[in-house]
This record gives structure tokens, sequence and C-alpha cells, in this order.
């Protein structure tokens, strides 16, 4: 007997240890560790902290709430009518007039005139885009048995995946999602460690306006739409949504499909959702159609191109992942000292302040950066929110920001190797062609294209009030036209240059062929003028003459156009003209502190508590070859850097300043970031660096538009550029190495970005003494390289006077250069 006994406690230590070790392996098994991704032991409350999942339309934001789930469905073209596209204000028979007012001083008597008209037109005050909404939610019910234990949720950057585990007294639990850029739907995969013991409950219900952030999300929901219907048949859950507002032309209405994929178990439907008892797994497939005449139902449609999809998780993830990754992993950035990548979002954000900046946060934000863009472009271009929106009233409408927010978003596309991410930019624009043609005839009678300010489903400009003058903005396509000269420098596509960015360039430049007259100077006068959202000090009103941004927009231009003419040997004519223009432009002018003044004129004065940082555009992207000799007009610029750099670290101590929120705007930051880079302030870059890596982020590393407040994206396509510009900038020409990074910042090493001349910087290493790079082109490339001290040796050998480099078509160049 006692025999028996012992053999029974040998058998149920065993047991006991077996069963302890199948826990633990499943629990390590579904407990994933993204490489490059991040993963969090708090599930979010609100749809701002969601794990973000996108393909560059369909969007998806998880909770990660064990037991009552909640996934917020959007897609960045699915835009509520709000107000119905008008023509242009017709300004131009009334140009003379406002041009006089302001040459009075008179500018809101300026402002006012295109008011007056407007009103005559039909506006009925400013008008703002149709903005992104919420489609539904995937609401999830799992059972409880016990306490949670094991939580953990975490998006993996290089897949695109997000999951949400944990466990109970019965088993543990996976829940995984992606939105396939293959196949364009949500994927969504439910199972436990146990076979037979996944239980949920589903339906498809609108996203509640209470619970959303925003502009009036309740009223926008109230009066937006008509009616919301959701339903469920067999597996199949549905979601209709009918806005009140529609014109010829405009959407309608939107209908949502799951399918339902039940292995094991049995599955129900009872109230309008599905009820799956003891499945092995489940899988959920969800689509979004946009509707411009819902009476012609397509839920018929969608539900049979869902029954063709092979209802496989890992199939689909391979065809999505494949098609993500080769992007996504072109750029990788090791920052030394970056031990602490691996913990969770939480303990990183912890030991990470302002002044001690944790390299593996700078290295976290990096790469979720990348990722936040990546999975906002594909058919679409980020939106202010990416693809993705929780609120029927998004800030700022969620539109297409055109002076400065959208700029900064697709800033790192081409530099992080992404310039795939720039073509739905390209294409929008150039679809809406007519409309700013139309903009720069009926606002000034010019030939030409003009932007609006901002844009959603279309480019003609609606937006604009009597405070807010944005009619007067002239400068939106000459910004434009930098990405589009970009993209060429960076790519050599010579067929993008000849069919869409030099008759692109062309038809902006015409627009000031046609704009610009002479003032009583002799030099040619920018009125109206308009410096973003900017008030100068002795004056009530926005609209203003001779705004420097304006300046700097249409010399850069020009100096394109010039280059690329030569370059093509055309336009002769064209050229000399330009080359007038320029001659004729206003000077920029210097104030009594030594600064560049926001506007050229000695009518209006600074107003230097102003957060944007319009009038120094000329030096976001470099310093411009006519300004490099300049030694004063450059020390001007970095004067007013400064005054900005101050008002900003007033804000860095936590000052309200002009009554605005300490922080407010991640772009303008941002772009003070690209102007100190341009200046080779390397302390200045690493200043503005750290505050905005460690105050800009959810611990789901969505990016915000003011300190850890308002779900938006610029920073995302910002920051990474910002890093990139400190480490190497380059030119025609020439490649300037660490031009721009602080001695305070770690050592480390960035694979594959991209430099202009096509030519893809395969690695740079790099610690205070020494440079290791490898360089590859496709073409033979002979450029200069510079660093920031005094080169002793390249490839082991000593080195005077300048450093030219050969680069051979199609091979590896490598660098060892040790520094003096």
């Amino acid at each position: 007997m006692k025999k028996i006994k012992s053999i029974f406690r040998l058998f149920t230590f065993l047991l006991v240890i077996l069963l302890s070790n199948i826990v633990a392996i499943s629990q390590s098994f579904l407990l994933p560790k993204p490489e490059r991704g991040f993963y969090s032991t708090k599930p979010a409350t609100t749809w701002e902290n969601g794990l973000a999942s996108g393909n560059g339309k369909l969007g998806a934001l998880v909770f990660g709430q064990p037991i009552d789930e909640t996934i917020v469905v959007s897609s960045s073209d699915l835009l509520m009518p709000l107000n119905k596209p008008l023509n242009p204000v017709n300004t131009a028979p009334y140009l003379s007039e406002i041009r006089n007012l302001l040459a009075n001083k008179e500018y809101q008597k300026a402002a006012d005139l295109v008011i007056n008209i407007s009103k005559n037109e039909g506006y009925g005050g400013k008008r703002w885009t149709d903005p992104p909404i919420p489609a539904f939610n995937i609401k999830l019910e799992m059972p409880a048995n016990g306490a949670i234990a094991h939580y953990q949720r975490s998006v993996d950057f290089s897949t695109g995946v997000t999951t949400v585990n944990w466990s109970d007294d019965n088993s543990a639990y996976e829940r995984k999602l992606f939105v396939s850029r293959a196949d364009n739907l949500i994927a969504l995969s439910i199972r436990s460690s146990n076979k037979g013991k996944t239980n949920c409950t589903l339906k498809l219900a609108p996203q509640s306006p209470t619970k959303a952030n925003g502009w009036n999300p309740e009223g926008m929901y109230k009066d937006g739409f008509k009616s919301m219907k959701a339903d469920a048949e067999g597996n199949w859950l549905t979601f209709q949504g009918r806005f009140s507002r529609s014109w010829e032309g405009s959407l309608q209405g939107y209908e949502g499909v799951s399918r339902i994929v039940v292995t094991g178990g049995e599955s129900r439907t009872v109230n309008g959702q599905v009820i799956v008892k003891n499945a092995d797994a489940v899988l959920v497939l969800t689509r979004l159609n946009n509707s411009y005449n819902v009476e012609n139902n397509q839920l018929t449609v969608q539900k049979e191109a869902l029954t063709k999809v092979e209802p496989d998780f890992e199939s689909l993830l391979q065809r999505h992942s494949k098609l993500h990754k080769a992007i996504y992993n072109r750029v990788k950035l090791h920052l030394d000292g970056n031990e602490d990548y691996t913990t969770t979002s939480e303990e990183l954000m912890r030991k990470s302040a302002f002044g001690k900046l944790n390299p593996a946060l700078l290295q976290k934000v990096f790469d979720a950066a990348r990722y936040n863009i990546l999975s906002s472009s594909g058919e679409q271009f980020p939106l202010l929110q990416g693809v993705w929106t929780g609120t029927y009233g998004p800030w700022w409408s969620g539109s297409y920001t055109l002076n400065g927010n959208v700029q900064v978003a697709m800033a790192a596309n081409l530099s992080s190797n992404m310039a795939e991410c720039m073509m739905p930019y390209f294409d929008f624009v150039e679809a809406h062609m007519d409309q700013l043609r139309l903009n720069a005839q009926r606002l000034y009678g010019c030939r030409g294209i003009c932007f609006p300010s901002v844009a959603s489903n279309h480019m003609l400009n609606n937006h604009f009030d009597n405070n807010w003058c944005m009619t007067f903005w002239t400068a939106g396509a000459g910004w434009a036209s930098h990405f589009y000269y970009d993209y060429w420098l960076y790519t050599g596509n010579r067929e993008f240059l000849l069919r869409r960015a030099y008759p692109f360039m062309k038809e902006n430049a015409l627009f000031y062929e046609d704009f610009l007259k002479k003032g009583t100077d002799g030099k040619l006068l920018f009125s109206p003028s308009y410096s973003p959202e900017n008030t100068p000090s002795n004056s009530t009103s926005q609209a203003c003459i001779n705004a420097s941004m304006d300046i700097g927009v249409a010399r850069e231009l020009l100096n394109n156009c010039i280059k690329v003419a030569n370059y093509l040997q055309t336009d002769t004519e064209k050229v000399r003209l330009w080359k007038q223009m320029l001659a004729d432009m206003p000077p920029y002018q210097i104030n009594d502190k030594g600064a560049v003044k926001e506007w050229a004129t000695p009518l209006l004065t600074d107003n230097e508590t102003h957060r944007h940082c319009s009038h120094l555009y000329a030096l976001y992207y470099g310093i411009p070859d006519e300004m490099a000799n300049d030694t004063a007009l450059i020390g001007a610029f970095d004067k007013a850097l400064q005054v900005k750099l101050n008002l900003r670290r007033r804000e860095f101590r936590g000052e309200s300043v002009n009554g605005r929120p300490p922080g407010e705007m991640a772009f303008g930051i941002v772009l003070q970031a690209f102007i100190a880079a341009s200046l080779r302030k390397a302390d200045d870059c690493a200043e503005l660096l750290d505050w905005l890596a460690n105050q800009y982020w959810g611990t789901n590393y969505m990016s915000t538009h003011n300190p850890r407040n308002i779900f938006n994206t610029d920073l995302s396509g910002g920051l990474p550029e910002i890093l990139i510009r400190m480490l190497v900038h380059s030119r025609e020409g020439q490649i300037d190495l660490l031009p721009a990074w602080s001695q305070k910042m770690p050592n480390g090493k960035i694979e594959g970005v991209c430099l202009r001349d096509q030519i893809q910087m395969k690695e740079l290493r790099w610690n205070k003494k020494q440079i290791s790079v490898v360089f590859l082109s496709p073409k033979n490339t002979r450029v200069k390289i510079t660093t920031p001290s005094t080169i002793a040796t390249v490839n082991g050998k000593n080195v005077s006077g300048d450093l030219m480099v050969n680069i051979p078509k199609n091979k590896d160049t490598k660098l060892e250069i040790i520094l003096k």
C-alpha cells in the first residue's frame, strides 16, 4: 500500500511539473517581444491609445481589453459630407482694390472685402473640409474564467501585426490583427492555447460619440447621420451608415462586412451578434466599402468577394508582410546604450526624461514613426490622424493641412527609403489640377496653379474667414514643388521629371509670372500675402504683404525650374524670364535685433511669440546656394531661430506663452530642428529631438500634436528626418557626414538611408573619433565628403584638403574615416 501511495505521489508531482511546463511554454509562446516594435502591460481606455495597424487606406485601432474588446475601423477616404464644395471666391476683379487697401495699411479691410464677396457667393463663413470618421467598431466579448494574468499587448512594426495576450484559470489566449496591403481587409485571429477553449461574442456597432475627443463629436454625429444599422446573419456581420447630407458626386454612406470563420466548436446568431462556443480558433475578415448610391446595396457583392478569400490567417499574413516588410526593413537604426529597448512601453518612458534621453526611447520612436507613416501611406497619404480616427469631430476636421502638417508628415519618406509613400501625394495633387487652376484664376486672375491651405476630398480654396485670411496664402504649390524636385534628386527617375515634376513646377512658376508685380521700389511685391496664422505685432490682421515665407518658396521654385530646364536643355526664354524674376525679388529684411523679419517690409513688425517659423522657410532643407556665402544673412536666420528656440525653451519649462498650452504643435518644433540642422547647430538639434522624443508619444507609440495630447501623425514623419539630417545631409555633388550630430548624442549605426544624387548610404557607423560608411549608387558618381572635424585618414591613408570620392556604378564604396 505504501508503495502505491509513493508511486501516486510521484505521479502527482510529475503531473504538476508537466502541467506547469505546458502552461509556461504556452505563455512563453503567446507573449511576443517584437525585435522592432513594442509591448505594453496596460490596455487602452481610449481610441487614441489603441494599437494601430493600417495599409495606407484602411485602419484599425485595437484597445486590447481582454474580455470586452473594441476595435475601431476607419478608412482615410471615409469622409463624412459636411460642406458642399464651392467655387473659389471670385476676388480677381477686386484684386487692385485689395492691393490698394494693403498698400494703405488697411489690412483688415482687405480681409473683410474677401468675406463680403464670399457672402454674396453663398459662403456662410469658414468652411471646414469633410472630416474622416470611424466607420464602426468590432465589439468582442470573451468570458472571464478567474483572474486575468500575464497580460500584454504589442505591435510588430516589421509586419504591422497587433497582438493581445493574457491567461486565466482555463487557458492562455491570443488575439492577432493586421490590415492587409495585399487583400485590403482586416484579419483578426482569436485562439487559445487549449483546443475547444475559445468562446466569444462578436458584433459590429457604432463608435460612441460621447467617448470621443475632438471638436463637438456628439453634434457632428447627430447632425451627420441619417441612419446606422448593424445586423448579423449566419456567420456574417454587416454594418450600414447613411449620411444626412449629400450632393452630386459625394458619399452617401458606407457598408462594412465581417466574415466569421470558426474552426471546431459551434456558432449561432442571436440579436445581431454571433456567439461562438468551444472553438479551437476564430478568424474574422472585415472589409469596408464607401457608397455613392446607398439605394444600390453592395453587401451581397462584398460577401461574395470575402467568400473567395482563403480563410487562413498565416497565409494572409504572409501575403501582406511580404509587401510591408519590403519597405519597412530597408532602414534600421541601432544606438549604443539601447538596452532598454525590450522593456515595456510604460517602463521605457519612465526611464527617460527631457535632459536625460534614453537611447532606447529614441531608437523606439524612430522605428515607430516610420511604421506609423508607412501604415498611413498606400492608396492615400497621411491625414492629420493618418488612416485612423475614433471621433466624429476630429481636430481641425482631420484634413490634409497643407501649410505645414502634411509636409512634415512626408518629410522622411525619401531619406528613410520609403519613396513609394510619396506617390499617393503626387497622385492626389495631379487629380485636382483643374481645381488648382480654378483657384488661381478666380482668386487672382492668374494662369497656373494655387493651393488651398487645407484639403480632404477636393482642393478648392474654401477654408478662410476674416481672421484666418487663407486665400492670401500663395506658397502652397511652391512648397509642393519642393517635393516633386526632391523626388527627382533622390530617385533619378527621368520619366517622372519629364512627365510630372517639371510640368507641375512650370505651372506653379506660371502663377508667379502673372501674380508678382513690381512695387514702387522696383522690386516684385507679394500682395496679398500671408505668413501662416501669424499676426504682425503692429497690426490686428493676418493679412499682409511680402511674407518672407513667400519669398523663400518662390526663390526655391524658380531656382529649381532653372536647374531642370538647363538639365533638359529646354525653355531658354523661360529661363531668361525666371532669372530676371529672381533678380527682382524683394530682399529679406533684418530687424533691429539682427534677425530676419517675418515680413520683408518696414510697414510690419515681428510677432516673436508666435509658435510658427514660416519666415525661415529658406533654411528648412539646407542653405540655398545663393545664400551660402552670405554670412551676414545666414547669421540673421540663425538669430531668428534662436528667438524661436528661446520661446520654446520657456515652454519646455512649463510656461504658457501667448495663452497657449506649453509645447503646442509638434510640427513647428520639427521645422525649427530642420533649420537648426541646416545651420549645423548640433546642440540645438539634440535639445529639440530630446523634447520631441520624450513628450509627444503615447504608450502605443503614436505621435501627438501637443505633449501627449491629440493623436496626430505629423511628428511621425518629422522625427526620423531630424535624426537623419543630424547624421547626414546630401545635395548634388556633396555629402556631409554627422553635420549636426551633437557630442551629447549616443554613438551608433544606421542602415539603408537614401541620399540625393541617387546614392544609398548602406551603412553608417559613428563614434566621436571614427566614421565608417558604405555608399552604393546605380551610376558612376563623384562627390565631396565633409565631416564635423578635420579628417586624419581615410582607409588608412592621410588626407589633406577636400575629400573627393568616386562611387563606381553598382559597387559598394566603403570609407573608414579617422577624425583628428
